[in-house]
């Protein structure tokens, strides 16, 4: 039943994609996977046409944090206009989406009390093959968050993202956590360099700055700092670029160089022990070097 779901879903973005309202602009870009460039169309549908799909997109690129840092302020004001909004024809797929974006922001906002009203949304079967979903549900189990903290459940969970997904997004999540995950036993930098290689041959999502970043902490993982440094400088370099276009980028930067200079003492970046790295870039206080 939910498999028809995604290919009715699938098929109306489609339709979208090749229409030329605002929303229909967006899909079209998000198809061609410029998620931050849709953004301005999703809201702009949303807020003067009282497009509910709109609203829905918009609210799920401010939680993303992927091209668009994410913003929960923003991503709750599209999500509450998207369940204002009535239905059109057609829409009623939006009830597959509408919980997931729900269940991010209970994830991602800073209430712990609604953390396990999340991954219950998560672990329902009809989201047992969405790749997002199941990422999503292997990073909670990764930091036990709504969740028993259970590294092996997350790894098998992040493999099954994978297997489910069309793009490498799901592999470019999983290699980031096996590079930078605080636990020694969670990481595996021999994996993490397997799947960052699937990652590198698309050729747009090799030329990104996160990616760059990804693989420079691979490489310092795996003990080749010297070739961390040099991939990270290309990560900055590049970020600059993209915050040129793109402003809100700017927000990574501390970040990037802060890993730069870890690797530079020939050390690989991990998160701290205990750290809880579900806030994005926005919700972080800027990284300082020590």
């Amino acid at each position: 039943m939910y498999k028809k779901i995604l290919v009715a879903f699938t098929f109306l973005l489609q339709i979208s994609g090749c229409a030329t309202t605002q929303g229909g602009k967006g899909f079209d870009l998000v198809d061609d996977n410029e998620y931050a460039k849709a953004l301005p169309f999703f809201e702009a549908a949303a807020i003067q046409d009282g497009d509910k799909t709109s609203a829905v997109m918009a609210s799920f690129l401010y939680l993303s944090d992927y091209q668009i840092p994410r913003d929960i302020d923003k991503a709750k004001k599209y999500f509450g206009l998207a369940k204002s909004l009535g239905y059109a024809p057609w829409d009623q797929y939006l009830d597959y989406f509408i919980p997931l974006a729900e269940a991010r922001i209970m994830l991602y906002d800073d209430d712990p009390d609604n953390d396990s009203q999340g991954t219950d949304i998560l672990r329902g079967n009809r989201y047992s093959e969405y790749s997002p979903a199941l990422g999503l549900l292997a990073k909670t189990y990764a930091f036990g968050k709504g969740v028993d903290k259970n590294l092996k459940i997350s790894k098998l969970l992040f493999q099954r993202a994978i297997g489910h997904d069309r793009y490498v997004y799901s592999a470019h999540h999983y290699a980031w956590w096996l590079a930078t995950h605080p636990d020694e036993e969670f990481r595996d930098g021999a994996l993490a360099s397997e799947l960052i290689k699937d990652v590198m041959e698309d050729d747009e999502e090799a030329e990104r700055s996160s990616t760059l970043d990804t693989l420079a902490a691979i490489y310092a993982e795996n003990g080749q700092c010297n070739e961390a440094v040099k991939i990270q400088k290309e990560a900055i370099e590049k970020l600059t670029k993209e915050s040129k276009e793109h402003p809100q980028f700017i927000v990574w930067e501390s970040w990037l160089s802060c890993r730069l200079k870890t690797y530079e003492q020939a050390q690989p970046w991990h998160y701290k022990s205990g750290q809880m790295p579900f806030s994005g870039a926005t919700g972080s206080q800027p990284c300082v070097w020590k």
